[in-house]
């Protein structure tokens, strides 16, 4: 996968984020929103289904990765899913990328949508998966309220932040698979980055995107599944019945780690979608 690793963003703050790009410049694009946080090898295994035939790109979220070391440049930062969704933009200037499909994964929903709602001439079309709406009134699972609950408080000082990450860490090392640790527990691998990371992914957690979703216009598919007890099915749901023309798949099983694989069922309603063709993926 052919990467970059460090770009300037263009905006008011000038803010660097380190971008990643796979397939032939020039293809449709795809554009990657991925979770909050992580690195961006957890959501490799799209960017390598999707380089056939596209030109994929993703980023790793501000703050989190290289620039900027110094604790009180990351406090002059905008926070905020706005400013996330600048990013999203701002990366898709850089690979002179004009329109894209725009793939949300878990609270990467939050910043597609956001996206779309302030950019809808850039975004063609719109996938969401598993996506953590739990800023949006509704249902949330016990893991969302409780990760909400320990972000709030350690995204108020950074004494917090190492006083719940030392508290937490081991078990939420414990509940994540073995393969994907390693990457899904970046975030807590040192208390600064926890810190950042409460305060970057509590303002997905918290953004209610309801106001926002008429301002979209892109042709949009919401996949989520019937046992996802991570992030509750219900906003997936609410969000499909909002968006005008939304399809909606519910899948049997699946939940916001799994969808990182990019399994091949998952990639064949992807391709459906992409292609037009609304008829059912068929049993893996």
């Amino acid at each position: 996968m052919d990467t970059i690793a460090a770009m300037e963003i263009i905006d008011s703050a000038g803010v660097a984020v380190r971008g990643h790009s796979a397939g032939e410049p020039g293809a449709p694009a795809v554009v990657l929103a991925s979770a909050c946080g992580m690195p961006v090898r957890l959501c490799e295994p799209w960017m390598r289904r999707l380089a056939t035939g596209h030109h994929v790109v993703t980023w790793e979220t501000r703050g989190m990765f290289g620039e900027p070391d110094d604790a009180s440049a990351f406090d002059a930062l905008s926070h905020d899913v706005a400013a996330q969704a600048a990013d999203l933009v701002a990366v898709m200037d850089h690979y002179g990328i004009g329109t894209a499909h725009v793939m949300g994964l878990c609270g990467g929903a939050v910043i597609a949508l956001r996206a779309a709602a302030a950019a809808p001439d850039r975004v063609a079309s719109l996938s969401l998966w598993h996506g953590d709406f739990s800023g949006t009134p509704g249902p949330m699972t016990d893991h969302q309220r409780n990760l909400r609950g320990l972000l709030e408080l350690a995204a108020q000082s950074r004494a917090d932040a190492a006083m719940i990450n030392e508290a937490i860490a081991d078990t939420a090392a414990a509940q994540v698979p073995a393969d994907v640790a390693e990457l899904v527990m970046h975030p807590y691998t040192t208390d600064e980055l926890f810190h950042r990371y409460s305060r970057l992914t509590l303002a997905t957690m918290t953004e209610d995107i309801t106001p926002h979703l008429p301002a979209v216009r892109a042709p949009a598919l919401v996949v989520t599944s019937e046992d996802d007890h991570t992030a509750h099915p219900d906003g997936s749901h609410r969000v499909a019945a909002a968006l005008p023309g939304a399809q909606l798949r519910v899948e049997p099983h699946g939940d916001h780690i799994s969808v990182f694989g990019a399994a091949a069922r998952l990639h064949r309603i992807l391709a459906d979608f992409l292609a037009g063709d609304p008829s059912p993926a068929p049993q893996a």
